[in-house]
């Protein structure tokens, strides 16, 4: 199978998801846009101009020391070719929201306006643990950031539509999950996975909405 690109955010709903679109996807290239609300871009935005340049104090966590949060590189990352487990080629690229500059080490932050629960918090595993490995490892045309010794997820949620100078406003509540680096994780998954596109197509899925779609419009 040639290199193979894989995108860090697809992890969570893309391979845990619909096994069938996710071959789909990565094999045959067949990609079907759902669209994304505009407002969620709005937010995205608007929270990492707040942030930017802000100490970590203000996640009001104990398990992130002391640095400078920076939410403006916006450029689309790449590593250089990695390996599984099995000295199979491919890349990670994507683009994370924030890091944290504690002058001798980073950290990996992204953000999410949601209301997750602990037992979710290791749907994100795969995905933060790719952004360190990511920019560990960058191409020659990325930026590199090393080490990587802490991972996040900080959560936003609106708790409260509030009145602020005559306006309305929502009122927001927010909380820090801390995620485990662990490598040996990671490469085991990926390797799954390459070991999955490798394998023999899946069916479709009676329980997915989009090989409904494929079945009954495009076979």
């Amino acid at each position: 199978m040639k290199n193979i690109i894989f995108s860090p955010s697809e992890f969570a709903f893309g391979y845990s998801g619909c096994k069938r679109c996710y071959y789909d996807l990565k094999v045959k290239d067949i990609r079907i846009n759902t669209g994304f609300p505009s407002i969620f871009s709005r937010m995205d935005s608007l929270q990492k101009k707040y942030y930017h340049n802000k100490s970590s104090a203000i996640f009001n966590s104990n398990s992130i020391p002391k640095g400078v949060i920076k939410t403006d590189y916006s450029k689309l990352q790449t590593s250089r070719i990695l390996t599984d487990n099995k000295n199979r080629n491919f890349q990670l690229r994507g683009k994370i929201d924030a890091y944290i500059d504690h002058e001798d080490f980073f950290s990996i932050i992204d953000f999410k306006v949601t209301n997750l629960s602990e037992k979710k918090i290791d749907t994100y595993k795969t995905q933060l643990n790719s952004y360190a490995l990511m920019f560990e490892n960058p191409n020659d045309k990325s930026l590199k950031l090393f080490p990587i010794k802490k991972l996040g997820i900080f959560c936003f949620e609106p708790n409260d539509l509030i009145e602020v100078g005559f306006k309305p406003s929502f009122e927001m509540t927010t909380k820090f999950y801390e995620i485990k680096r662990d490598d040996k994780f990671f490469f085991n998954f990926i390797t799954d996975i390459i070991d999955f596109l490798e394998g023999e197509i899946p069916q479709f899925s009676d329980n997915c909405s989009l090989c409904y779609l494929k079945r009954n419009k495009f076979s």
